[in-house]
């Protein structure tokens, strides 16, 4: 992962510098202890038709029971796309491209940091639609 100078454009797109915005966010996410469990991540889009489509992320954790339940969602809201398969491209190239930060010896949380330099908030409320 590159590093951002401090009086450059913050990756969030707040329009502040990267100083006045997100810098002492992440040095603090790097210093935060994860949480215990196994996680996996899916690619996606968030959204449905007339509302438009964004890239998201959807994160899941091991409960122990030998099953899945979903953790988190994060999303682009910056990137709303009127095409579904077209938002799920995007959220697969990011997650791609934070998967070989960890594979290159990244820590989990620079993989966490990068996604979130690519614009990806976490949703508080969500719900998982199901393919029919």
């Amino acid at each position: 992962m590159a590093k951002i100078g401090r009086n450059t454009p913050c990756p969030c797109g707040s329009g502040k510098k990267y100083k006045r915005c997100c810098q002492q966010k992440e040095a603090d996410m790097r210093q935060r202890e994860l949480p215990a469990g196994r996680f996996r991540y899916e690619s996606g889009s968030y959204g449905g038709p007339g509302r438009g489509y964004m890239p998201s992320i959807i994160g899941y954790k091991d409960d122990g029971t030998n099953s899945w339940q979903e953790h988190l969602c994060l999303v682009k809201p910056d990137a709303v796309l009127e095409a579904e398969d077209a938002a799920s491209a995007i959220s697969e190239k990011h997650l791609a491209d934070a998967r070989k930060i960890l594979n290159s010896g990244g820590s989990s949380q620079d993989f966490a940091i990068s996604l979130r330099q690519e614009g990806y908030k976490s949703l508080s409320d969500f719900r998982v639609v199901k393919d029919a």
